[in-house]
């Protein structure tokens, strides 16, 4: 039976004011995290690209967004939408230890926190689902440069590519491949309390707690900082209907006559 993960990624409120803007209309630009803590060499790695280098998905000049400070500074471009790759760590962090458990034909699910902008000015921030991978490679505890065949499936990943810089990092991620019906969402699919309660379990299996002196916002981001991995077919089938139902009303919200491209 195939498995459903939901990762959450991208930048956060922990990284002050750089942010993932979502526009008026739905369509949103994903800003990975910097490089740093223990990475040494990777503030200096030349095959990771800088802040300013990355490339709007909406034909914005990001730069108008991105602080200045950040402009210089190396990025863990990582999920990467263009030959779908992502690398963790599941074998050493708690945080993605249930990746252990993916595999060929399961779906990672790509959560992120999205802050909308209007008239070039940051606003309310939510959850989002930006994106899917439908798995058709692991490739597992990678602590040597793998032969050339494997190299080619995974060379954009930034694991990788900073592996390959300094010899170090060769350090026992794992980095997952997307099949070709993987997919960056082109509007955003909120992520919100109720998708929440429909398909979600606390650490004892039971219905998750909200509380009166934490947002909703913090509690989402504190339940999904480790990777979910959902495994019962009742709950996969709630997880497929949530995610219609959200990208459908979120359409006749914005007023838009297409769909989602899920």
């Amino acid at each position: 039976m195939n498995k459903t993960f939901i990762v959450n990624v991208g930048v956060n409120a922990s990284h002050g004011a750089l942010k993932s803007p979502i526009f008026l209309n739905g369509t949103f630009d994903f800003i990975p995290i910097p490089e740093k803590g223990r990475r040494v060499s990777c503030p200096q790695c030349s095959a990771l690209p800088r802040y300013k280098d990355l490339r709007s998905y909406n034909g914005i000049d990001l730069l108008q967004l991105i602080p200045r400070g950040y402009n210089n500074l190396r990025v863990h471009n990582d999920p990467e939408f263009v030959t779908f790759t992502y690398g963790d760590y599941p074998t050493f962090s708690p945080r993605a230890a249930n990746l252990k458990k993916a595999c060929k034909g399961d779906f990672i699910f790509f959560l992120a926190r999205l802050v909308k902008l209007q008239d070039k000015v940051f606003h309310e921030g939510g959850f989002f689902l930006v994106g899917f991978f439908e798995v058709d490679y692991v490739l597992k505890d990678v602590k040597t440069k793998p032969e050339a065949s494997v190299m080619k499936l995974f060379k954009n990943n930034a694991h990788v590519r900073r592996a390959i810089f300094d010899p170090q990092f060769w350090d026992g991620f794992w980095v997952f491949k997307g099949s070709l019906r993987s997919h960056r969402f082109k509007y955003a699919i909120p992520f919100d309390r109720e998708f929440c309660d429909a398909i979600l379990k606390d650490s004892k299996g039971e219905k998750l707690t909200w509380s009166n002196d934490r947002s909703e916002l913090q509690i989402i981001g504190s339940y999904t900082r480790a990777c979910r991995v959902i495994e019962k077919q009742e709950l996969q089938d709630a997880f497929m209907k949530m995610v219609e139902k959200k990208k459908h009303h979120w359409q006749e919200g914005l007023g838009r006559k297409s769909g989602y491209c899920a």
